[in-house]
């Protein structure tokens, strides 16, 4: 069963966000070009930020900050928007961080080069990603310990919710 997180409802739906991601899970996206002053509408009102937009079709541009700057200047090897266009970034949710008085979870992007792998999830099929601060070959190796198969975040997700629903239902029968 699919579920609604809120914040895919009531945050900005222009933006990535937490709930563009499933958990765990981590996106290697190419950065197509950064617009140094695009009007953004947020929670303050309008503003000027710089947003990244992404070469690959269904993810949502990043607003810019300087932690998420700062980590696309050390994988680019460059300081300046304009060299930053080509580069594959590894982007992820971060929990528990200290902002604005609160304790939230903020997308960042790691502060290396993404490892790209064409390992395969053997239930879906789909390119298994880096997650849980993982890389892609130490998921595949972890899931295939687990579980006996190399598997996706997703998937992964999806069998460990299983089998603690095969043990509350046998717990229950008792």
């Amino acid at each position: 069963m699919s579920k609604t997180h809120w914040k895919k409802v009531v945050s900005d739906p222009n933006y990535i966000g937490e709930a563009d991601f499933e958990q765990g899970e981590e996106k290697i996206l190419t950065i197509a070009k950064v617009n140094a002053a695009e009007t953004v509408t947020t929670a303050e009102g309008k503003s000027q930020k710089a947003v990244v937009h992404w070469a690959e079709k269904g993810n949502k541009p990043m607003i810019l900050n300087v932690a998420r700057s700062k980590s696309i200047q050390k994988v680019a090897g460059s300081p300046f928007f304009e060299d930053w266009a080509g580069v594959k970034v590894q982007i992820y949710i971060e929990n528990n961080i200290k902002a604005f008085g609160e304790v939230v979870s903020a997308v960042r992007v790691r502060n290396f080069k993404p490892k790209i792998s064409t390992i395969k999830c053997e239930i879906c099929d789909k390119t298994i990603n880096g997650a849980y601060g993982m890389s892609a070959e130490q998921m595949a190796e972890y899931t295939k310990k687990q579980y006996g198969k190399k598997l996706c975040a997703e998937c992964a997700t999806k069998l460990k919710a299983a089998a603690q629903n095969e043990v509350t239902n046998e717990t229950d029968t008792e």
